[in-house]
């Protein structure tokens, strides 16, 4: 069983400015740390379990070094845009999940050990699996974390990382912009082992994934001409507004 982790938004900037661009909505972000072995840092906005990653490149000696796949796209793709770049989902036994996308036909990379210390003195650990064969639609990765789902969110709670009004929320869905629906929302439902729902749309686990082709307005051709195939816009439930909301080029509804 799979749920939708986290969305990594890549930022050129440092990341405490989300913390305090969310501050004007009333909705709380926080600190989150360094990841001292990849040159990275990052600030996170929970929705219950979920959460939404603002990452940054922390020094870029050590980041240009890192044989990590979500680097290398954070460097690449900072470069031309600021906004939604990544998406991960959670397992709870990520060796047998590598075994699985070996069967589909797949080509897993080996299995990255992270940590991080948070600025209340706890170190996180997980693990993390990417493919290697990227479409023009980078495929998502997954991570494992090494407490349960129980665990973390009650330590989300207590520590008061996770704020009670977003406890009860979550990510319903994803959007994206794409050249090609059929064949992303085909290979995508493949990966998941989900079936489509309408022609443009994917569920894996409580979240939505759903495609939009360039080509169907202005907008969504301007969005592509800047990031090319990406997520675009995030649907969080119950909504956070009572508009759209843009924060760094991305939408929130």
């Amino acid at each position: 069983m799979l749920e939708l982790d986290h969305i990594v938004v890549f930022l050129n900037r440092s990341p405490i400015e989300a913390v305090h661009e969310w501050k004007k909505y009333q909705l709380k972000a926080i600190r989150g740390g360094s990841h001292t072995k990849w040159g990275t840092y990052n600030s996170l906005m929970y929705f219950g379990l979920s959460y939404i990653e603002y990452l940054a490149v922390e020094n870029s000696e050590v980041a240009n070094r890192s044989q990590n796949p979500l680097i290398s796209q954070l460097l690449n793709d900072s470069k031309r845009f600021e906004g939604f770049g990544q998406i991960c989902f959670r397992t709870s036994d990520i060796v047998r999940l590598k075994k699985d996308l070996k069967t589909k036909g797949y080509h897993p990379t080996e299995i990255y050990e992270g940590k991080r210390l948070r600025d209340d003195g706890v170190e996180i650990s997980w693990k993390m699996l990417f493919i290697q064969e990227d479409g023009v639609l980078p495929y998502p990765f997954f991570i494992q974390w090494n407490q349960s789902d129980q665990v973390r969110l009650e330590d989300l709670k207590r520590s008061g990382i996770l704020p009670p009004s977003q406890e009860s929320q979550s990510v319903k869905s994803i959007s994206f912009v794409v050249s090609n629906v059929e064949q992303v929302v085909a290979d995508w439902a493949r990966l998941f082992g989900v079936p489509t729902v309408f022609n443009n749309k994917i569920k894996v686990g409580r979240t939505e994934l759903i495609f939009h082709n360039k080509d169907d307005s202005e907008i969504l051709m301007d969005i592509h001409k800047l990031k090319g195939d990406r997520p675009f816009q995030i649907e969080i439930n119950p909504p956070i507004k009572s508009r759209s909301i843009t924060v760094f080029g991305d939408h929130y509804m």
